[in-house]
């Protein structure tokens, strides 16, 4: 599978947010905001989580229409990996 460019720049912001949040650590930065940054780090990774989900799962309905099968345990592994993250 090829990810889309857009996820890719996505999970390198939340990886540069969570260093952030390392260096407030250090500097002994105030609880709320570590932990107002953490939720914002981890929602933008939801995110992501969602959008790869969602691309494997368009990608694997066009595969089964061309094949002419259903896909429903491809679909299912979607649903449950889209469960999983939440």
């Amino acid at each position: 599978m090829e990810y889309d460019k857009k996820i890719v720049n996505r999970l390198k912001r939340s990886d540069g947010q969570l260093h952030g949040v390392l260096n407030m650590m250090e500097e002994g930065k105030d609880c709320v905001d570590i932990v107002t940054q953490l939720s914002a780090v981890r929602s933008s990774i939801d995110r992501a989580i969602s959008l790869i989900v969602a691309e494997n799962l368009v990608e694997c309905v066009q595969e089964n229409i061309k094949d002419g099968s259903t896909g429903e345990e491809r679909i299912q592994q979607a649903i449950q990996l889209l469960m999983k993250s939440r």
